[in-house]
């Protein structure tokens, strides 16, 4: 088994940027979900709700995140220098400071959205308690899922998918699926990383990421009930990882189960 894809989202639920090689930290994969855009109530906004985040791109140009909207785009830094924080509600009721980046970017945002926001970044990140950092990431740092895991799947669906319904961070390359069920813990090229449980789905996974359109018949969830359903609820697709040890990764690098 190899790494065969690596992806981040500098912006959380906007356009993913596919890298070939990479750092991951003890928050994941340098700037995964270190930004976030929030509504007038400074509440976490995603493509879930607000489709169009997912034709909001990215890339990373020298030391700034260029964020590219459908008519114009911007350049923030990074790095971003610390300044008055917001308290923004990421998941449940816990507050998180946050730091807001652009004014005009935000207008912008706002203009293609059709309601206001703002985009800010995560303070945590910069927590002096390094074991406390974290992004906005939903769950754990990081989601891994197997092209054996999607090639049963499609399988199964009367219309095939790409691995980017699923929004994951490494894909491993692989022959027997669902076989990451069974994975403890696995070492990634100079990384080690921990598996904390099965990625619950959501409705994103029935939105098209090209047309916006969302799945009739709520495909691939539909499918996936009949045969990857959660013991707590739901289903799953991918297994979400914290890093236990931090290190380079690179497309190409053997991925070994430790146990």
């Amino acid at each position: 088994m190899y790494l065969s894809e690596i992806n981040t989202y500098p912006i959380k639920s906007t356009h993913p940027i596919s890298i070939k090689a990479g750092y991951l930290f003890p928050t994941g994969i340098g700037f995964d979900r270190n930004w976030m855009v929030i509504d007038a109530n400074n509440a976490m906004m995603t493509s879930r709700k607000y489709p169009k985040l997912l034709h909001v791109f990215s890339r990373i140009e020298g030391s700034n995140l260029r964020v590219i909207l459908p008519q114009q785009d911007f350049l923030l830094s990074l790095l971003p220098q610390p300044n008055t924080p917001v308290l923004v509600k990421h998941w449940g009721e816990t507050l998180v400071p946050a730091w807001p980046q652009n004014a005009t970017l935000d207008a912008a945002l706002s203009d293609y959205l059709g309601l206001a926001c703002r985009l800010v970044y995560c303070a945590n990140l910069h927590s002096e308690d390094v074991d406390q950092a974290v992004s906005f990431a939903d769950a754990q740092p990081l989601l891994l899922t197997t092209t054996a895991s999607l090639a049963a799947l499609n399988d199964r669906l009367g219309e095939a998918i790409g691995m980017d319904r699923f929004r994951t961070n490494l894909v491993v390359s692989n022959l027997i699926a669902d076989i990451e069920d069974d994975w403890s813990s696995v070492r990634i090229g100079a990384c080690e990383l921990e598996v904390s449980y099965p990625c619950e789905r959501c409705v994103l996974t029935t939105i098209d990421p090209v047309s916006l359109i969302k799945h009739e018949q709520q495909e691939p969830l539909r499918t996936l009930a009949t045969y990857r359903r959660l013991e707590e609820g739901g289903v799953g697709f991918g297994v979400n990882l914290i890093v236990v040890r931090a290190g380079p990764i690179a497309i190409g690098d053997t991925v070994e189960v430790l146990s």
